[in-house]
This record gives structure tokens, C-alpha cells and sequence, in this order.
């Protein structure tokens, strides 16, 4: 059943989300008598969890007579406040780590562990079932990765590190309209929490005032024997909050967060809840097969007409800010060739098309653009 402080945390924590309900007047607050009645353990007992979970960071507050509560819950990452977050008829299952070294890495251990993720007929697996659309967070990562390798600074306590497994049945996996389906989520995530907007840079990135503040990693999963991709995994990086000591000095021109300094509550539970939910949602508007054709209630769902992928890239090139800037391209990742093209357009299949210098057109579905605007100085990759 978990461990003494494991009972202690979910407890305070139902007592937190019920300080609303009529029949709670103690404000969040649980009684250290109670803890210990509900734990089935000493009142010493109690004491030390919480003293275990305070010295992991969790700020527990304790008065004569009332007994503890968390302060700003939200901001701890709970598997079942996430899961009563989302919409009873999605299935969404989580997974929380305090630390991990890279949630990308978590979800791509779990697949190599199920034997097949697709039956024969393309349907999925008992293990794919289980696995579709399953959310692995941190509260940090110690090997947090970008594209081609990069570093992704993942700090505690600042930012929101999740991966989402995705299993399509019948539906070939194309890395770039997933990532660009992912970035349209996460802005709709952030505008429907934060009430902010946001803006994509082509692939992969979501930038608040002209700064980087989520990168988005999809990366697939093989089988060796068919050789067919048969997961995606989407990996996100959202920063929320700027970290007291700042970012590191090999990003700070770029990076940006949400909320800068200001310690306010993240909401990291129904930013990664509503978050999940949209991806899901969009994942399945865009599948073929009966299965996925239900009628699903969730509102991101309802909102798709007919052709739900050509909506989806219509909201992606209208968040670009990439369309109609000059920019550097390098069509090999770290190559040496370059040129400088115009922007004039992306895919239904999240492709770059530019017009170069010569007036010929040219097509990418990878490369590192650098945008050469005045107010865009710095390299961004793609």
C-alpha cells in the first residue's frame, strides 16, 4: 500500500483539493491524530513523514490545533491529481518520478519491455493498449535531452518534464506532423491555463515574447525484428518558472519561461493534465480507423471538423512566426552548406518551403534554420 509518508502525501493532499466543498471548514488542514488514524501508524510516525517530506522540498504547514497542510499543491506533481484532471472518457495513465534521467529514456525502457505493442493485424497489443498514451513526468531530469543530442536544462521545481507514449493503430508514424500536432497542444495547454500566447518556431518550439520557453522532442520507438516504427514518444520541456540562478550562460539569450521570477503557484498538475489531454485528443482526431472515430467529449476533440490534420497545420502555420522571415539554412544538420531563403509556407506534412535567392523552392523536413532578423539574432535548430 506504499509507505508511511506515501499515505501521509495523498492524504494532505485530498484534504487540499476539498477546502472548497461545503463540508470541509479546516481550510486543507488534517489533524496530526487523524493522519496517524488514516495511516494506521503513531502520531510519532506521522512526524517524521512529514519531516522526511519537508526536507525533499515540499512546504508542509503545521499550527497548534489544526494540525498540516500542503501549501501550494499544485505545484507538486501527483499522479492522482492528474488523473482527476482529465476527462472521464480519455484514457490517459501517469507516471511521477521526483528525479529521472530523462523521461524520453522512461518511456522508450517501457516499450522494449512489452513483447509486441501491435497484434498482427496492425490493432494494438494488450501491452499497447496499456502503453497508448501513458504520461511519464519528473519533478527533474539529470539527462534531459533535446534534438541531436543536446542537453535540455531540467531544473527542480521550475519547469514541467513529461513524456507521452503514443501507439496509432493502422496510421504510419511521421515524426514531424506529430511534433508539429504536439507544439499546437502545448499552446493550447498554456492559453487555457495561463490565459498566454504563444508562438511555434518551426519544428519544435514554443516561444513567449520572443523567447524559447518549450522545446518538444519526438523521438520513435523500432521494431527490430519488422523494422517498423511502432511508438512515437513525445517529450516536452516546458519552462514555468526562471530558476533563482538564472539559465545557464550557453542559453540564457534564448531561453524564457511563463511565469520569469514571479514564485507564484506553477499549476504543473493541470498544465501537464491539460497538456496530456489535448495531445491525446488531437492524436485521435487525426487516426482513421473505427475505433478512433467515436465521438470523444473532450473539448479539443468536438472542436475538429472533417479533416482534422489540415485544421491542425492551419493553427500551426498561424502561431509560426517563421512565414515571410529571411533566413540561414543549413540542410544538413551541422553541415557545412548554407544558403539564405525566404520562408513562404509549411506542409500539411509540417514541411518547411522556402524560396531561395535564385527564385527556386525548395522543400525541408529537417535542417537548422537561423533566423536573421534584427530581433532574432541568435541560431535556432529546427
Amino acid at each position: 500500500m506504499g509507505s508511511t509518508k506515501q499515505k501521509v502525501l495523498q492524504v494532505l493532499l485530498s484534504a487540499g483539493r476539498n477546502t472548497d466543498s461545503s463540508d470541509n471548514s479546516d481550510g486543507g488542514f488534517v489533524s496530526g491524530q487523524e493522519l496517524a488514524q488514516k495511516c494506521n501508524v503513531s502520531r510519532t510516525a506521522i512526524w517524521k513523514a512529514v519531516n522526511s517530506l519537508t526536507d525533499e522540498g515540499l512546504e508542509i504547514e503545521a499550527v497548534t490545533n489544526r494540525g498540516y497542510r500542503i501549501k501550494n499543491q499544485d505545484d507538486i506533481l501527483s499522479e492522482n491529481r492528474l488523473l482527476s484532471l482529465i476527462p472521464n472518457d480519455l484514457k490517459i495513465s501517469f507516471k511521477v518520478f521526483s528525479e529521472i534521467d530523462s523521461t524520453n529514456l522512461e518511456c522508450k525502457r517501457l516499450c522494449a519491455q512489452a513483447a509486441n505493442l501491435h497484434n498482427a493485424d496492425g490493432s494494438l497489443s494488450q501491452k499497447g493498449k496499456e502503453l497508448n498514451f501513458h504520461v511519464v513526468l519528473a519533478d527533474s531530469q539529470t539527462a534531459g535531452r533535446g534534438r541531436l543530442g543536446r542537453s535540455f536544462y531540467s531544473p527542480a521545481k521550475s519547469g514541467l518534464y513529461l513524456s507521452m507514449i503514443y501507439i496509432p493503430q493502422n496510421v504510419a508514424i511521421l515524426p514531424a506532423k506529430i511534433t508539429a500536432t504536439a507544439a499546437v497542444a502545448v499552446c493550447r495547454a498554456i492559453k487555457t491555463v495561463f490565459n498566454l500566447e504563444t508562438k511555434i518556431k518551426w519544428v519544435n518550439d514554443i516561444f513567449v515574447n520572443n523567447k524559447k520557453i518549450c522545446g518538444i522532442l519526438t523521438e520513435g520507438f523500432t521494431d527490430f525484428e519488422t523494422g517498423r516504427i511502432e511508438a512515437a514518444i513525445i517529450g516536452i520541456g516546458i519552462n514555468i518558472l526562471e530558476a533563482d540562478k538564472g539559465f545557464p550562460k550557453e542559453i540564457e539569450n534564448v531561453a524564457g519561461s511563463i511565469l520569469g521570477k514571479n514564485h507564484q503557484s506553477t499549476k504543473r498538475n493541470e498544465l501537464a493534465a491539460r497538456v496530456a489531454t489535448e495531445l491525446a485528443s488531437l492524436y485521435m482526431s487525426q487516426e482513421k480507423s473505427p475505433e478512433s472515430q467515436k465521438s470523444y467529449t473532450s473539448e479539443s476533440v468536438q472542436q475538429q471538423p472533417e479533416n482534422p490534420v489540415k485544421t491542425i497545420m492551419q493553427e500551426y502555420k498561424e502561431r509560426t512566426f517563421l512565414i515571410g522571415q529571411t533566413v540561414e539554412i543549413s540542410p544538413v544538420i551541422d553541415g557545412k552548406e548554407k544558403y539564405n531563403a525566404t520562408v513562404i509556407d509549411i506542409t500539411d506534412e509540417a514541411s518547411l518551403v522556402v524560396k531561395k535567392e535564385d527564385g527556386t523552392q525548395a522543400v525541408l523536413q529537417s535542417g537548422e534554420v537561423s533566423l536573421l532578423s534584427k530581433n532574432f539574432s541568435h541560431s535556432f535548430h529546427a
